[in-house]
């Protein structure tokens, strides 16, 4: 009998001992010896526990027996198994073959049943019952934590209906991310409605039934939303006084203990008491990697001693708050659960006022000792299709495996007893020191989980809206000059076209020259001006741009028709090019690159060009404007800007901030430095072209202007220096071992996202002829659920096409297509006014079309059927771009092929083929899509000088220096 004196210890050493009388140390996973060799091998050779894991997660997708002892065997080699030698030359022989495929699929499945309790509801009954004859509860868990569309979504919806009809008082554990698809922070209160009245209708059932529903709390990301549609409807006159709900609280995050206290003091006001689990949490690699690439605060805990010092704290709470709240508590750390156990003791907490959760699977031997000693223990029981619970098995096993695991340190690598009931506050010492980073880092994007940021950009759309009743004109800016000219331009709002945002001049020759005067002016002086001084006003300008993030999103959604995630994602894109160029023309400028010897001294300096044309697209007309300038005057080279007419007035707001900045610094001598003529391409852009004192171009846009910008500039002599980047028709592969929950979305995303008019956007879609048809049906029901309406919309997934012509060009396209291919998915509901165009999906379409070949630049997606992966190889090939690729496998020798053989300048590799990230992902092309080294990476700023190598004889009189 545990005595209230007892520590937390001691405790603990009566669960290891009750542990040891029920089993073996290797029984602990009750894994028939096979699986546990397996195990043990992984464990031992962490590059080979990765790869087993990730073949685990691919076994459901290959459906024949050649393909998954082939890519058993890719993984084996990837992992550098010493069974894949024996297993490669063994699995030539048929028979042996056939052995090899029955074990693999043995093991896995013994595995799945290890951690799922069955596929269908009989079997989840009969587990049900088995732990009913040993006085266990359960709590049950439909696999599935994603839909993709409204039909799944509703499958789900009507599985969950099914146990509470068919389940006497079930208790099920639910996924809200199953309820309803495309869940989006930013179309939340659309979703809202829909995911409220289903579970008010689960919750009717449940009431009718005597059941009892627990919300699982799945990515950070959703966290509060989904807090807040519980809070909502239970605090419903109708819901407000049922006890069968309950929540998740996660104690790996930091915000943990803040959310805890406030479903405590909700639960206070609402006088009915809920169920809270607390957890540590299952998807902290998600997490934490999220948080790294977004360069957000990190929301868990780094260090899991922290996570097991605050589960303690806050189970703490939960049991001093059991008359408000029912505290599960669900952990298989004996230490964690010795503590609950004695902290309840010493105050005088009730048995049946709180209750332990296990995992189904999972140190079963303990599981008896709370029935045995009179606590409520309720089992966590997974139950579904295997393909749908492979991700839930291999987090289970990555779980158990983790170096940090409690099960692992304590039952396979045989830690002692003491180190593992160590209190965890003593533990600190090891928390490592955050190193120092001096180098570039890339700005955070918002964080559309908070509601401040949506209110931000709202009231920017707003207060612009006001501002562009006045329909301002909007001058050329040469030096501290404005020159407005005697015609204007509209520039409008592509959503709504009879909003004229404000009339822009029509630069003339004459301009063009007193900007270039200026610009050849200053240049001399700005190029000698220190390396260091010319970063620092960079970094500055960043600054700025950062403080006015707000203002340029709302102008990207504007007079670019940008959705808000994609408008935020181009100013980070935009301040991470200032930064970042300004940092490497530092490094530029400093390193001494050759080779010296004895009494001869050799380096490089780099020397500016002197004035640039910067021609920037209408597409990325800030973050594609600001690159190009910024890497041309980091340099020391002075330029002239010519935006594209439709976004003319986001190069003017970028303009009028680097001369703030400017005058801010108290540096209006290179005033001029940049300099902006608004007009038409075809008189001032060629103007500046062919100028002769225009030494350098930067271009991004079509093919066609780019070839010709090269042609006219290679003519002069000497010939200018071109830097184009010049579009690209991109295809995505999708192979029999993908997964297509994740491949869908994403391919979506790359091809209809901005309305297909990125030119990394996918516009080929490249798909194993064994998955084509799921593929296809998948497809066809989730591509007309994305919100199409006005970018300044919140909801909006994809807005207008930036124009009347290119709405009337793409549609020309698509009329085309409808006479020479089959259109699987088209003439979708359109808002009434704006440049909108339905995203449209072909299939049965000629390699060598106009369709497959020509940049469409639009909302224009055509899928091939791929016979094997090098037939898929060669369709992406056969183009006259060479931009971005994709591949979506997870078959390693398939995605080294594609490493080989995609010719691409891009290829991203399960994820998606748009969005390159300064210095993570630098962008340029191959073929035709791109003439010069790759924007944001090391190279780039090469195009933008002239190296000159000196060599210095520094011998005086026989005497060297050193």
């Amino acid at each position: 009998m545990v005595m209230n004196n007892y520590t937390d210890q001691q405790i603990g050493k009566d669960l290891f001992r009750y542990i040891k009388k029920r089993s073996k140390k290797t029984n602990l996973f009750k894994f028939a010896w096979l699986k546990n060799q397996i195990l043990k091998i992984s464990i031992q050779n962490k590059n080979l526990q990765t790869q087993l894991f990730r073949f685990v997660d691919v076994l459901p997708s290959l459906k024949t027996k050649d393909r998954r002892l082939d890519i058993f065997l890719q993984y084996l080699h990837v992992g550098k198994s010493l069974l894949y030698a024996p297993s490669f030359l063994a699995a030539k022989t048929p028979v042996i073959r056939e052995f090899l495929d029955w074990v693999i699929n043995f093991s896995v499945k013994e595995l799945a049943k290890t951690f799922i309790c069955g596929s269908n509801i009989q079997q989840a009954k009969q587990s049900i019952k088995k732990l009913s004859l040993k006085n266990q509860l359960y709590t049950l868990d439909l696999l599935g934590e994603l839909t993709l569309n409204k039909k799944e979504a509703d499958k789900y919806f009507n599985d969950y209906k099914q146990l509470i009809q068919e389940i006497p008082s079930a208790h099920l554990s639910i996924k809200l991310s199953a309820l309803e698809p495309h869940i989006n922070i930013l179309d939340f209160e659309i979703k809202k409605n829909n995911l409220s009245n289903k579970l008010r209708e689960l919750f009717r059932l449940a009431i009718t039934a005597n059941a009892s529903i627990n919300i699982d709390t799945e990515h950070y990301f959703w966290k509060d939303f989904y807090f807040q549609i519980l809070k909502e409807i239970l605090m419903e006159d109708e819901f407000r006084s049922w006890t069968g709900a309950g929540i998740v609280v996660q104690a790996y995050l930091k915000d943990s203990q803040k959310d805890l206290e406030d479903w405590i003091s909700w639960a206070k006001k609402r006088k009915s008491s809920i169920s809270i689990r607390l957890v540590k949490g299952a998807y902290w690699d998600y997490e934490y990697a999220k948080a790294k690439q977004q360069n957000w605060q990190c929301p868990v805990f780094t260090q899991k001693f922290q996570s097991d010092i605050n589960y303690e704290k806050l189970s703490e709470i939960l049991l001093d708050n059991y008359d408000f709240v029912r505290p599960a508590l669900a952990s298989h750390n004996v230490r964690s659960l010795a503590h609950a156990i004695n902290y309840a003791l010493k105050k005088n907490i009730p048995k049946q006022a709180f209750e332990f959760q296990m995992l189904y699977g999972m140190l079963d031997e303990l599981k008896d000792y709370f029935s045995e000693n009179d606590y409520t223990l309720r089992i966590y029981l997974p139950y579904g299709d295997l393909v749908q619970g492979m991700s839930y098995l291999v987090r289970r096993l990555l779980e158990n495996t983790a170096n940090d695991s409690f099960l692992r340190q304590g039952f396979l690598d045989g830690s002692s007893e003491d180190l593992l009931l160590q209190d965890p506050n003593e533990k600190s010492f090891d928390l490592p020191k955050t190193p120092v980073d001096t180098g570039f880092e890339n700005i955070a994007n918002i964080d559309f989980s908070k509601p401040i940021n949506h209110t931000k950009i709202q009231s920017e759309i707003k207060n612009l809206n006001n501002e562009f009743k006045l329909a301002q004109k909007y001058p050329c800016l040469i030096g501290d000059q404005k020159i407005f000219a005697d015609n204007f331009f509209e520039s409008v709002n592509p959503a709504k076209p009879s909003q004229v945002l404000g009339l822009v001049s029509y630069g003339t020759e004459q301009d063009c020259n007193k900007a270039i005067n200026r610009a050849k002016e200053i240049q001399k002086k700005w190029s000698q001006w220190d390396c260091s001084k010319r970063a620092e006003l960079l970094k500055k300008v960043a600054h700025e741009l950062e403080k006015n993030r707000f203002r340029l999103i709302a102008l990207l959604c504007l007079e670019a028709g940008k959705p808000w995630v994609e408008a935020d994602g181009e100013v980070s894109e935009a301040v991470d090019f200032l930064n970042y160029y300004a940092q490497e023309s530092l490094e530029l400028f400093s390193v001494d690159k050759l080779r010296s010897l004895p009494g001869e001294k050799n380096y490089n300096i780099y020397q500016p060009y002197g004035v640039s044309a910067i021609i920037p697209p209408w597409n990325f007309p800030l973050a594609i404007l600001v690159g190009m300038a910024s890497a041309a005057i980091s340099v020391g080279n002075t330029a002239i800007i010519k935006p594209s007419m439709q976004t003319s007035m986001i190069a003017y707001e970028f303009v009028k901030i680097f001369n703030r900045v400017l005058e801010m610094k108290g540096l209006h001598q290179f005033k001029g430095l940049l300099n902006l003529i608004t007009g038409e391409g075809k008189t001032i852009g060629n103007f500046l072209v062919e100028h002769p004192d225009v030494k350098l171009i930067a271009f991004t846009g079509s093919n066609a202007v780019g070839m010709s910008i090269y042609q006219k500039a290679s003519s002069t002599f000497p010939p200018k220096r071109v830097v184009a980047e010049m579009g690209g028709k991109n295809a995505v592969i999708i192979d029999e071992s993908a997964d297509l929950d994740e491949a869908l979305p994403v391919l979506i995303y790359s091809a209809f996202g901005y309305s297909g008019q990125k030119c990394s956007a996918a516009s080929r879609a490249i798909i194993h002829q064994n998955i084509y048809q799921d593929f296809l049906a998948r497809l066809k029901q989730t591509l007309p659920e994305i919100i199409i309406t006005d970018p300044s919309q919140g909801q909006c997934y994809m807005g207008p096409v930036i124009d009347a012509h290119s709405q009337i060009k793409i549609n020309n396209y698509i009329n085309i297509g409808k006479l020479e291919a089959d259109l699987l998915i088209g003439d979708l509901k359109l808002p009434e006014t704006g440049y909108f165009v339905s995203p449209t999906v072909f299939v049965n379409v000629s390699e060598d079309s106009k369709l497959a070949q020509d940049e469409i630049f639009g909302p224009v997606l055509v899928v091939f059927k791929a016979n094997n992966f090098d037939h898929a190889i060669s369709i992406a090939n056969n183009s006259g771009f060479g931009l971005t690729g994709g591949l979506y496998s997870r078959s390693p020798n398939n995605i080294k092929q594609a490493i080989d053989q995609f010719v691409t300048g891009n290829l991203y590799i399960n994820r998606s083929c748009t969005g390159a990230i300064v210095s993570r992902q630098a962008f340029g092309g191959l073929k035709n899509s791109s003439i010069g080294f790759k924007a944001g990476g090391p190279n780039y700023l090469l195009q933008f000088v002239q190296e000159k190598t000196i060599t210095e004889n520094t011998m005086r009189r026989g005497f060297a220096e050193d």
